[in-house]
């Protein structure tokens, strides 16, 4: 085992509560064994007039409850992530936008509630107005102050023009920076690598270290910002068996797996058993893999190129790292390496115990 002593203090894992609907269902007591520093419910949404919206009954029955057992102590985070992309678009926007101080005392309202110790606010996105993002981030923070809650924001590697940086790392408990799938993967497209950790010219000129140089340039705090790393496969349908580079045309996603269901979209324990028919291309400039079978076409991390974006955020003094999702990872040791894999290989380098 790799132990290092590490500046990163933080590992910041996700649950989506679409796993607790799958046939084989992941809920939030199957993740005990992970032992995370912080843990982000994924997720709730918002209207547009600034009210909190359930997404599934699962939550209240159940959900919200059942998360709370991942508090093994008072060091032990638990974070709601309000969402946007699965809640009506621009809703998130709209209420920051128009009615952002409803919006903040419905957030403080609802953490106390359910017992989080902070919100995430998930902005991944490119369609709203930064100095508005600003002063609800800015509102928010002194509001949560008052209840002693915490609060993160979620970015995109894409669009970091959007964001006052600024801004967002004085107020922000954490930046998380969700640098992976930085193209789309719906419709007539290309392939693309899941997370490059460098770039290459000409197909992958934007990666996790152009991303990360490129915050940090702009007033970033390393303290606060932390990698997320994605657990999943993202798998395409090529147009050409003869065509299957990076940047290759793509018909669309590929199928959806039999317990996730979701196109273009793999989770590691679907995917694990299918790469041994596959043939496999290793990049060490970009530091990526990806498989390939005809016309399917897959990337995903594999325990390489994990473990060199994790000495990249201990070379450059980050926070620490994500996970998404947990229920997206090897939650059963179907592949081998145990449950939980990409946690297990964090903590390995981001040892507590020493």
């Amino acid at each position: 085992m790799y132990v290092t002593a590490v500046a990163a203090q933080n590992i910041v894992c996700y649950y989506d509560n679409r796993a607790a609907s799958y046939s084989t269902p992941t809920v939030p007591r199957n993740l005990s064994s992970t032992n995370c520093t912080h843990y982000v419910y994924d997720g709730i949404g918002v209207t547009a007039q600034g009210d909190i919206r359930i997404l599934s009954s699962y939550d209240t029955a159940s959900g919200f409850d059942d998360f709370q057992s991942l508090r093994r102590s008072s060091d032990t985070k638990l974070y709601v992530l309000l969402t946007s992309d699965r809640d009506g678009g621009k809703n998130l926007t709209n209420a920051i936008g128009g009615r952002s101080e409803k919006l903040v005392n419905n957030i403080a309202i609802f953490l106390e509630q359910y017992n989080f110790d902070g919100v995430e606010i998930d902005r991944r996105t490119n369609d709203f107005d930064k100095g508005a993002l600003s002063r609800f981030i800015n509102r928010l923070r002194s509001r949560l102050y008052m209840i002693n809650r915490q609060l993160s924001v979620s970015v995109s590697p894409q669009f970091t023009d959007a964001y006052d940086i600024t801004s967002l790392s004085l107020y922000a408990d954490m930046i998380n920076l969700h640098a992976y799938n930085f193209t789309s993967s719906t419709g007539t497209t290309t392939v693309a690598n899941l997370a490059p950790l460098f770039s290459s010219t000409p197909n992958n000129v934007v990666s996790v270290n152009s991303t990360v140089t490129s915050w940090l340039a702009a007033g970033a705090r390393r303290s606060k910002m932390n990698l997320v790393l994605a657990t999943y496969a993202r798998t395409y349908v090529l147009a050409s068996e003869d065509q299957r580079a990076v940047g290759a045309r793509s018909t669309g996603p590929g199928d959806a797996g039999a317990n996730t269901k979701r196109a273009g979209l793999l989770a590691r324990y679907e995917v694990c058993s299918l790469l041994n028919e596959y043939s496999t291309v290793s990049d060490a400039v970009t530091a990526t893999t990806y498989y390939f079978k005809g016309k399917n076409w897959i990337a995903i991390e594999t325990e390489d190129t994990l473990v060199q974006k994790l000495t990249y955020v201990l070379d450059n003094t980050l926070a620490g790292v994500g996970v998404f999702t947990l229920d997206l990872d090897d939650t059963s040791n179907t592949c081998g390496s145990g449950a939980y894999h990409t946690v297990g290989l964090v903590r390995q380098y981001f040892s507590f115990d020493q």
